[in-house]
């Protein structure tokens, strides 16, 4: 049924649309947009079958809809209707959401040929795009270290590693910084969202984080400050790269837009 289809892929839908579009609170409003454009295509059509790339080809319509009412001047305008537009969607459905070539065109109404060629030509795209610094907080050495590789090899610079919320903090009032890569569950025992509220407080404007879990799905239920960016552990560094320039560039856009 459709309500056990949506049910299944709802966090998975959500984390597109915040993904896509810079935060949680437009992604989610697109997404009960998609929900209830849906719902009224059934009451008048019952015998219509949706898959799951048809739940996503709904939102992204509903995303493009969403953002054709938006003024050129913000940053999440700029982006959406930027000429990149079409190679970040093809990114986050192939890499993120795990889509085969084939349904991400499906999804974004374009030839395979099309998808292909964007996928291609991003990776070289988004290393022109906007780098910055990033603090991570991490306690597992292992993949703070492989986070340091990749966001070093994507052209930001890493001002430093923390495992404790203590650290962190710490850290954070000695570093300039753009972007925050954080665990949830850290070395002390303490949470890496209440160390990103912790750094927030202290800071005159917050900077895009993206956070690390195992169970991604549990921060993508709908709630109030739920995160705009997630990335599952175990991890692969195209998704982490594709997630890293998407908060980059969005955050950027939106500061020349204020």
């Amino acid at each position: 049924m459709l309500s056990d289809l949506i049910s299944s892929e709802l966090p998975y839908l959500r984390r597109y649309a915040r993904g896509l579009m810079g935060e949680q609170q437009n992604g989610d409003e697109a997404v009960e947009d998609m929900i209830e454009s849906l719902i009224f295509r059934i009451s008048v059509a019952p015998d219509l079958k949706f898959q799951k790339a048809d739940l996503f080809a709904e939102l992204d319509k509903s995303i493009r809809k969403r953002v054709s009412t938006l003024t050129d001047e913000t940053g999440i305008a700029k982006i959406l209707n930027a000429m990149t537009t079409l190679q970040r969607r093809s990114l986050l459905l192939t890499v993120v959401e795990g889509f085969s070539v084939q349904e991400s065109a499906r999804i974004l109404s374009v030839g395979v040929p099309d998808v292909e060629e964007m996928l291609r030509t991003a990776e070289s795209a988004i290393a022109n795009e906007v780098s910055t610094s990033v603090l991570i907080i991490e306690d597992e050495s292992m993949i703070s270290y492989q986070l340091s590789q990749i966001v070093t090899e994507a052209g930001h610079k890493v001002v430093g590693v923390a495992t404790t919320q203590t650290e962190a903090v710490q850290l954070a009032a000695e570093s300039e910084f753009g972007l925050i890569l954080s665990d949830l569950r850290l070395a002390d025992g303490s949470v890496g969202i209440d160390a990103v509220k912790e750094i927030f407080s202290k800071m005159s404007r917050e900077v895009p984080v993206i956070y690390i879990t195992a169970y991604p799905e549990m921060l993508l239920q709908g709630q109030d400050d739920e995160p705009s960016y997630l990335i599952p552990k175990p991890f692969e560094p195209l998704h982490v790269r594709t997630v890293v320039d998407q908060a980059i560039l969005s955050a950027f856009l939106g500061q020349e837009a204020a």
